[in-house]
């Protein structure tokens, strides 16, 4: 592109100094008119000079991206079967509440704690009243000790009351994978 600019250049150069030798006359001899020929000249049309700048071309070449896919291997697809509690999501099952073994009421499903690399439940998380009703408290149920009530809507442990106040307590971290979570407890 700079190389046509100076060929353009260099053209208009040299078209423009022959315009201006022709348009500078002698001047006229005494006692001659401006504009009138002397004897024996000869006069010659003047030319006209017209100079356009040069138009650039521009091109624009595009590429298709690079793109680089490496595979390090077999795909692994892991299957993880989500167990169902009386034929329901766990999820579905939250809110529900928890009796122990006499019948009386001891809490309500918050949550259920799964093994760290299958969906399978290990446990069941009971939020439990404190005295009076005010504040929670979260447990740790084992879940070979939970069956769902005869009515369905119901969980029931093999646990009685003392057993229940004595059950570990449970408190959300990174150690812990469950169901639900605590952001969604928190609604």
């Amino acid at each position: 592109m700079n190389r046509r600019f100076l060929l353009a250049s260099a053209l208009l150069a040299s078209l423009t100094v022959p315009a201006v030798a022709q348009d500078q006359q002698p001047a006229p001899q005494q006692g001659q008119q401006p504009g009138a020929s002397s004897p024996g000249a000869i006069v010659q049309g003047q030319g006209t000079v017209q100079v356009r700048p040069a138009e650039p071309q521009v091109r624009i070449e595009s590429q298709p991206p690079e793109i680089t896919v490496e595979t390090t291997g077999e795909p692994q697809i892991r299957v993880v079967q989500v167990p169902t509690i009386a034929g329901r999501m766990p999820q579905d099952v939250v809110g529900w509440t928890v009796r122990d073994s006499a019948g009386e009421e001891v809490g309500e499903v918050r949550d259920f704690v799964t093994e760290q690399d299958t969906a399978a439940i290990q446990s069941l998380v009971v939020s439990r009243s404190r005295l009076l009703g005010l504040g929670e408290k979260l447990v740790t149920v084992p879940w070979d000790r939970v069956k769902v009530g005869p009515q369905g809507n119901e969980l029931v442990v093999s646990l009685n009351k003392d057993e229940m106040d004595d059950a570990p307590d449970f408190e959300y971290g990174a150690e812990a994978k469950t169901v639900i979570g605590p952001e969604e407890n928190q609604k």
